[in-house]
C-alpha cells in the first residue's frame, strides 16, 4: 500500500512490511544529542510553556469562557483504545476492528497514523498493533496527546484559541489527520487545534486571486480538513485531477500541502505546492488572512514548502486543477531466488541487476513523466510504474525495456505482470489496494523512518549507477541483519520536469531529484523499548551509504528521520535562513513551535520532552476535568 504520511499533514511513503530471516542484533550507537546550531543561529527560546499546575494555568471559569467564545467546541480528550481499557466490550470491539485502518484512524482527535505520536515514556494508550483484540494490562493515559482540544468549525475558532493561548503562554498544536512522522501535529500539554472538520470544497471554472491582475482556469478550493480521497471524489466527477499522494487519508492542505507533496502526478505536473494559487490562513496574531504571491509574496512562498504549523494556520487552499487523462500502470511483482543457507544482501546478484536495470531506465523515465513506486525487500519486490497520458502505446515502448529485463531475468518467481489503463484517478486507486499491494502498507504501529534525495547526475554514467547499486544493497543488508527489515523504497514521485524553485520554499533539492530513497522499519506495542530504540537507530544508520554519495544533500521534510541532526540544511536546504526570516516576521513570538520546522526551539524546550532526543525527562499530558 502506498501511505502517505504527512504531517498533521501529510506525505506519501509505501512501506513494506517482511519478517527477515537475518536477526543479528549488534547495536547502534545513539547519535550525539547535542545537534549543530540552526544556520540561522541559536536555537528560539519559547515563550509558550505553561503546563497545569503553574500559576499562569487559565482557571476553571476562564476555560469555561474560553469554550463559548469558540461556540462550545472545546473538548476533551478520550484515546481511541480507552474503551478496551475500562471494559466497555462492544466499543473495544469497534475499535479493535477498525485499529490499523487510516481513516478510521482520523476520525478522532484521540489517535495519531502510527504509535509513536500518542505515547510519551511509559505513558500511552494503545493496542497491540497485528492482534489488536488480545488483552491490554495498566493505564490508559493520554501520552502525548493534548488533554483539551478545540474542534474547529471556523477561522473564528481558530482566531480565538490563538488569542487565548498568546494570553495564558500556552503551547499550540495543530493536527488534521495527524498523518506524520515526525509528530509535529500534536505536543504533550498543548492546547490543539483539531482542522479535521474544515471540510467545504469548491470548483472555479475561472479564478482570480486577490490584489492580482492574472487569472486562473479550472482551480478547485478545498478546507484544511479535505483528505485525498474526499478531494478527487469530489473534482472526479468534474474531469479533473488532483495532485494528491497515494493515500486516501492523508489531509491534502495540511504538511502534504505545505511542505512539497508528491504523488504518481509528480513528475507531469509538479508538487502539490506548484499548483498552489491562494490561501486562507489565520497568522499567530489571531488576523484572518488571504494571501497570495500579489498579496503576501514572502509568506505564499513560505507556506508553498516551507512546511506546516510553521507560519500560520491554513484554513483554505486554492489550487491549480488538471483535466483527467487515462492513468496508465505498469505493474511487477515476483519474489526473488535466494541462496542456501543466510541472505547477503551485497552478495545477492538479483538485488543488484534490478537496482541497476531500474537506474539505467530512470532518465527515460523521467523524460516522460513517468512516476515509479518501487519496493526491494530480501525476498521480493514490488514495482509500479505510472503515467497519466492517453497514449498508452507510448508508455508501453518507453517502459518495454525494464518490462523485457523483469520478464526474462532467470529464477524470478512472477506473481504480478502486467499493463492497465484506468480512466479514472479513483480506478488507480482501487488497484493500488488489491491485497498483492495493500497489506504491506501499515498504520496502528509504530515506525522508524529515513529519507534521502538521489540527484539525476547519479544517473549519468556506468560508475555512478554502480555506486548507487552499492549503496542500495549496502543499506539494505546492514537494515536485514540488524532488526530493520531490509526494506528499501525507491520513489521516482517528485517535481524533476519543473527545475524551477523561485516561486516556493520547498528544499530546492527536490527539483534535482531522480530518486528519494526510503528506508523504513515498524514496532508494535508487544516489542521491547530497547528493541525499538535498536530499529529507530539501524533506520537512521542505514541512510549512510546514500549520505556518503550525497554530500551536502538533503531529504523531504515529510519523508525524513525525526533523528536527523543536521536538520536544517537536510530538511530546507539552502532556503532555510530565508524561511526563518519569514517566521519571525509573521510570528515574532514563536506561537507556531513543531519538531525540526524553521525556528524549532530544540533539544532543552521541556515541550519536547516526550521525544527520546529530548534533554529532559518525558513529562506526559497531565488528565483535566471536563469543561464547563
Amino acid at each position: 500500500m502506498l501511505l502517505s504520511a504527512i504531517c498533521g499533514t501529510a506525505i506519501v511513503v509505501l512501506l513494506v512490511f517482511s519478517s527477515p530471516r537475518i536477526t543479528c542484533t549488534r547495536p547502534i550507537p545513539l547519535g550525539n544529542k547535542g545537534g549543530q546550531q540552526p544556520i540561522g543561529g541559536k536555537p528560539s527560546v519559547s515563550n509558550y510553556t505553561c503546563t497545569p499546575g503553574q500559576s499562569c494555568w487559565p482557571s476553571s471559569s476562564e476555560w469555561s469562557t474560553f469554550n463559548q467564545s469558540v461556540g462550545g467546541h472545546l473538548r476533551v480528550t478520550v484515546p481511541w483504545a480507552a474503551p478496551c481499557y475500562s471494559g466497555d466490550s462492544q466499543a473495544c470491539r469497534n475499535v479493535a476492528t477498525n485499529y490499523m485502518d487510516g481513516l478510521s484512524r482520523t476520525e478522532q482527535y484521540g489517535s495519531m497514523e502510527f504509535l509513536d505520536w500518542e505515547t510519551c515514556g511509559q505513558s500511552s494508550c494503545i493496542l497491540n498493533s497485528f492482534q489488536p483484540s488480545s488483552p491490554v494490562s495498566g493505564e490508559c493515559s493520554l501520552g502525548r496527546l493534548s488533554t483539551y482540544y478545540v474542534d474547529a468549525r471556523s477561522a473564528k475558532d481558530i482566531s480565538s484559541t490563538l488569542n487565548f493561548v498568546r494570553q495564558h503562554s500556552i503551547r499550540v498544536s495543530i493536527k488534521n489527520t495527524g498523518h506524520d512522522y515526525f509528530g509535529r501535529s500534536n505536543a504533550a500539554n498543548s492546547l490543539a487545534i483539531w482542522t479535521h472538520n474544515l471540510k467545504d470544497t469548491k470548483f472555479h471554472k475561472t479564478f482570480q486571486p486577490q490584489g492580482c491582475k492574472s487569472q486562473y482556469q479550472n482551480v478547485g478550493e478545498i478546507g484544511a480538513g479535505i483528505q485525498a480521497q474526499e478531494a478527487w471524489e469530489f473534482f472526479e466527477p468534474l474531469n479533473m485531477l488532483v495532485t494528491v499522494g497515494a493515500v486516501e487519508s492523508v489531509g491534502i492542505a495540511g504538511g502534504f500541502g505545505q511542505g512539497g507533496g508528491h504523488g504518481p502526478l509528480g513528475p507531469m505536473w509538479g508538487l502539490m505546492v506548484d499548483q498552489a494559487v491562494e490561501f486562507d490562513i489565520v497568522t499567530a496574531d489571531g488576523e484572518q488572512r488571504t494571501i497570495n504571491e500579489c498579496t503576501d509574496p514572502d509568506l505564499f512562498w513560505a507556506m508553498r514548502g516551507g512546511g506546516g504549523g510553521t507560519y500560520a494556520i491554513l484554513t483554505s487552499y486554492k489550487f491549480q486543477l488538471h483535466p483527467t487523462v487515462p492513468m496508465n500502470v505498469y505493474s511487477f511483482q515476483a519474489n526473488f531466488p535466494l541462496p542456501e543457507g543466510e541472505l547477503d544482501i551485497t552478495e545477492s546478484k538479483v538485488h543488484r541487476d534490478v537496482v541497476r536495470a531500474l537506474a539505467q531506465n530512470q532518465k527515460a523515465f523521467a523524460q516522460h513523466g513517468i512516476a515509479g513506486f518501487n519496493f526491494l525487500l530480501p525476498d521480493h519486490m514490488v514495482s509500479l510504474q505510472v503515467v497519466p497520458s492517453a497514449d498508452t502505446d507510448a508508455f508501453k515502448e518507453i517502459t518495454g525495456q525494464w518490462s523485457s529485463f523483469l520478464t526474462n531475468y532467470p529464477g524470478m518467481n512472477i506473481t504480478d505482470n502486467s499493463y492497465h489503463t484506468f480512466a479514472k484517478f479513483s480506478e488507480w486507486h482501487a488497484f493500488t489496494e488489491l491485497p498483492s499491494i495493500a497489506r504491506n502498507g501499515l498504520v496502528g504501529i509504530g515506525i522508524a523512518e529515513s529519507g534521502r534525495f538521489i540527484p539525476k547526475k547519479l544517473f549519468d554514467s556506468d560508475e555512478d549507477i554502480e555506486n548507487l547499486v552499492n549503496a542500495v544493497v549496502t543499506a539494505m543488508q546492514f537494515s536485514n541483519t540488524n532488526r530493520g527489515g531490509g526494506i528499501a523504497q525507491l520513489y521516482a514521485t517528485g517535481p524533476l520536469n519543473q527545475p524551477d524553485n523561485s516561486k516556493t520554499g520547498v528544499n530546492p533539492a527536490f527539483r534535482d531529484s531522480m530518486w528519494e530513497v526510503i528506508m523504513g522499519g515498524i514496532w508494535t506495542s508487544n516489542t521491547p523499548l530497547d528493541v525499538r530504540t535498536q530499529i529507530r537507530n539501524t533506520i537512521s544508520a542505514s541512510l549512510q551509504p546514500f549520505k556518503a554519495l550525497t554530500p551536502g544533500g538533503g531529504c523531504y521534510m515529510n519523508e525524513g528521520d525525526w533523528t536527523e541532526e543536521n536538520w536544517q540544511q537536510t530538511f530546507f536546504g539552502s532556503n532555510y535562513d530565508r524561511l526563518l526570516e519569514v517566521k519571525k516576521k509573521y510570528d515574532p513570538t514563536g506561537l507556531f513551535n513543531c519538531w525540526k520546522c524553521v525556528g524549532w526551539t530544540g533539544y532543552d524546550d521541556p515541550m519536547y520532552s516526550c521525544y527520546a532526543q529530548s534533554r529532559k525527562a518525558p513529562e506526559p499530558t497531565v488528565p483535566l476535568g471536563p469543561v464547563g
